[in-house]
């Protein structure tokens, strides 16, 4: 396994034929996108914003794999939980988990007595979900680019010295 990270940071990042700075751009950008809440549509997003950004459009793919459905619900957890703690704080209301809580509770409740199959079927179904969705989506959100942006800055560092330090040990 170490093996194979190996390779594909060699080769599929430091190894890129761009310069220094495009690679570091691209590393930067995969790994802000690799913590949003994006599953399924990262890639697409990733070339969208290093086309942008004029970043390279390979070095941040193996980057967008910190998030995958392994990995997806503690990611999303611990960024949903600094994007409360960042929108919520001071409030002194209730804040968005906390009415989550209270309709997931309820949703357990109810869902000894309810027939699911039939239940997904429903417009109250989907409109109940939405509304949850919606109320955890703000935090959320703040949180996944905060720690993005945070984990961006050192890999892009990281990456334009590795890069650098690579085509010197190889002669380029």
């Amino acid at each position: 396994m170490l093996a194979r990270l190996r390779y594909l940071i060699v080769t599929r990042i430091l190894g890129v034929q761009d310069s220094p700075g495009r690679i570091a751009r691209g590393v930067a950008i995969g790994m802000i996108v690799a913590w949003t809440p994006t599953l399924g549509f990262q890639i697409m997003l990733y070339v969208a914003a290093a086309t942008v950004f004029r970043a390279n459009k390979v070095a941040g793919i193996p980057i967008l794999f910190i998030s995958n459905p392994l990995t997806a619900v503690p990611l999303y957890w611990g960024c949903w939980k600094l994007g409360d703690w960042i929108v919520n704080a001071g409030s002194g209301g209730e804040s968005a988990g906390a009415r989550a809580i209270e309709r997931l509770s309820q949703a357990s409740e109810s869902a000894a007595h309810t027939d699911w199959w039939h239940a997904i079927w429903t417009a109250e179904f989907w409109r109940a979900l939405g509304d949850t969705l919606l109320d955890l989506g703000l935090e959320l959100w703040v949180g996944s680019l905060v720690i993005g942006v945070a984990m961006a800055i050192p890999a892009y560092l990281l990456t334009l010295y590795g890069v650098k330090a690579y085509r010197r040990a190889r002669g380029q």
